[in-house]
């Protein structure tokens, strides 16, 4: 059994994984102005989407399965779900900068 900490630290450490390599390959293809970075970035939405959805659904489950920690597992989700909006932002400032 999970402690409380432990899942949102999970939460985080998820977040904390796909924030980084997404920042980097952004930054990496604003200063490089290489494609390798902006391809990377591209394969880390394709496959950073599924991982993410998986790690919510596992969330989610376990929360529902063992209703104590419920609270925490929404909280875990909530901090995966900050990843979306920067997600977008970050494909955004990537696609207008390939002009």
């Amino acid at each position: 059994m999970m402690k409380d900490s432990e899942i949102i630290d999970l939460g985080k450490a998820i977040f904390g994984v796909f924030f980084s390599v997404g920042t980097l390959c952004l930054l990496g293809a604003l200063v490089t102005k290489d494609d390798w970075f902006a391809g990377a970035g591209y394969l880390l939405i394709i496959f950073g989407v599924p991982v993410n959805l998986l790690c919510i659904l596992g969330f989610l489950t376990y929360g529902v399965i063992n209703t104590s920690k419920f609270k925490e597992c929404m909280i875990a989700i909530g901090i995966l779900l900050i990843n979306i909006p920067i997600a977008i932002f970050y494909t955004a400032i990537g696609l207008n900068s390939l002009h």
